[in-house]
């Protein structure tokens, strides 16, 4: 077992196992280098499935199952950075090669190193979390506030509670006269100053009480002596001109809202059927204007509630290093904690690229020397068997060559052969058909002079016995067969 172990590692390290069964005293750096991709794939597994657990929120069983596939990319990922880089001693060119493959691999570690950080810093992160979750909720809902949804509600309830008040007597503000006006608005005007004054006399109060029993400098600026000396008896005049002050103003708001009522108690009995006609439409939609209202204020709490369910779920990945951002900026200690995590994983994932890189800084190793060696042998013999195949290749074609040229010539004699039997055949059918020819021009030859004598010794037995010469027209029609006039052929 312990062989087959070391078999794996030496090989995941970027060993050959024949190679190395000649080189045995190597097995050991192969070993250590494959260790170490398999440490930083681990970490990268376990990096995973924090990530998918907590950032994500899959189940810790699929967390696992993507974690672990996670790390078997990140292992075939470093060995082959390690195995692409060869064994090269140029330092010009080994940092050429080596310069992707470091910028590859920091890539990789960020993102293998910031779920890890994450995890390690979760408590500070749940902690920045919950105040900005505080903050956005409380944006939110003045945001609410201002939305034209809760606008609408405002509005209806505004006039409801118009109508609520019309029914009780009060009328609406659309129904009023110049003095009730007045008086409405001295009690708008004087109400935030009767506020005012109060919290001055009540603050002039307190001044001169803590100076009166000494309570010092806690308790309203008030100096540690006690007794009504000169200073408490200045805050008791100042109490007191802030409370005649208020005494004034609230006399004159009581005065303003004797008038507004007065001059409501006018409006009512001078507009008895105003305030009746009012209120009959009052009553006729007020229970619409509540249904309405009950259905505008049950959509405000539903996007309400939808907007703080989608704040507590934005507890991603994205949220924590927000969260954690935030969190280091106001705390340095925090912030060099962070740092030195994220650094210590990160370079421990740059240690494959970076081990490989110092390696090749040294002197070829003795299994570098091998595995040269047996290199140039298989090209070595790469080039035998190509050359030995193209020797192979051009006896073949010249084997091919003389069976083409004798195909050739046995064509050739074929085909003289085919051309002087056909002349021969061609002669010999001439001959036979120029035989045949020449006996039949004779036999018709023969019938047609028997047919011409015949025709002509009739012809002269006709004469004979009329006692007179042929005719030499008959001559002429006997010439017209060939025949001369002495019966010979022409």
């Amino acid at each position: 077992m312990m062989q087959r172990v070391s078999d794996f590692l030496a090989w995941l390290g970027g060993a050959d196992k024949g190679l190395l069964a000649k080189v045995p005293q190597e097995r050991g750096k192969f070993v250590q280098m494959g260790c170490v991709l398999l440490t930083t794939s681990s970490i990268a597994a376990v990096s995973m499935i924090f990530a998918m657990h907590d950032g994500v929120k899959v189940l810790l069983a699929g967390a696992i199952v993507f974690g672990l596939f996670w790390g078997l990319i990140i292992i075939n990922l470093d060995r082959f950075l390690v195995l692409s880089m060869g064994s090269t001693r140029d330092l010009g060119r080994l940092v050429w090669i080596s310069l992707p493959r470091l910028l590859l691999a920091a890539v990789i570690s960020l993102v293998i190193a910031t779920p890890l950080t994450l995890r390690i810093f979760q408590s500070d992160i749940n902690v920045a979390l919950n105040s900005a979750n505080l903050k956005e909720s409380s944006l939110q809902q003045q945001q609410l506030k201002s939305s034209g949804l809760q606008q609408q509600a405002s509005a209806v309830l505004a006039q409801i509670t118009t109508d609520k008040a019309t029914l009780a007597g009060h009328l609406p503000e659309s129904v009023t006269n110049p003095a009730l006006q007045t008086a409405q608005q001295q009690v708008t005007e004087l109400q935030p100053k009767v506020q005012a004054a109060k919290t001055t006399e009540i603050h002039a109060y307190e001044a001169w009480q803590c100076e009166l029993y000494g309570d010092g400098t806690g308790c309203a600026g008030a100096s540690n002596r006690a007794g009504n000396g000169p200073i408490a008896h200045a805050k008791e005049l100042t109490y007191q001109a802030d409370l005649k002050a208020y005494n004034q103003l609230n006399a004159q708001l009581l005065a303003a809202q004797r008038s507004q009522s007065a001059a409501e108690q006018q409006v009512k009995r001078a507009q008895g059927s105003t305030l009746a006609t009012a209120q009959q439409a009052a009553r006729a939609q007020l229970p619409s204007l509540e249904a309405r209202y009950n259905g505008l204020e049950q959509q405000v709490r539903k996007k309400a509630q939808q907007d703080q369910n989608a704040l507590n779920r934005n507890t991603g990945i994205l949220a924590q290093l927000s969260a954690l951002s935030a969190a280091s900026s106001h705390n340095f200690a925090l912030f060099v904690a962070q740092m030195v995590v994220t650094l210590l994983f990160f370079f421990i994932e740059l240690l494959p690229v970076t081990v490989k890189f110092l390696l090749n800084l040294g002197p070829p190793s003795t299994y570098e020397k091998v595995a040269k060696l047996e290199e140039e042998k298989i090209l070595d013999q790469a080039r035998l068997d190509r050359l030995t195949q193209r020797r192979n290749a051009e006896r073949e074609s010249d084997e091919q060559q003389k069976r083409a040229d004798a195909a050739t010539r046995v064509r050739v004699n074929v085909t003289e052969d085919m051309s002087n039997r056909e002349q021969a055949m061609g002669i010999h059918a001439n001959e036979h058909v120029a035989g045949k020819m020449e006996e039949i021009l004779d036999a018709a030859l023969q019938q047609w002079s028997q047919q011409v004598h015949a025709k002509l010794n009739g012809a002269a037995a006709q004469l004979n016995g009329n006692g007179s010469s042929p005719h030499p027209q008959m001559w002429q029609a006997a010439s017209g067969f060939g025949l001369d006039p002495d019966g010979g052929m022409l």
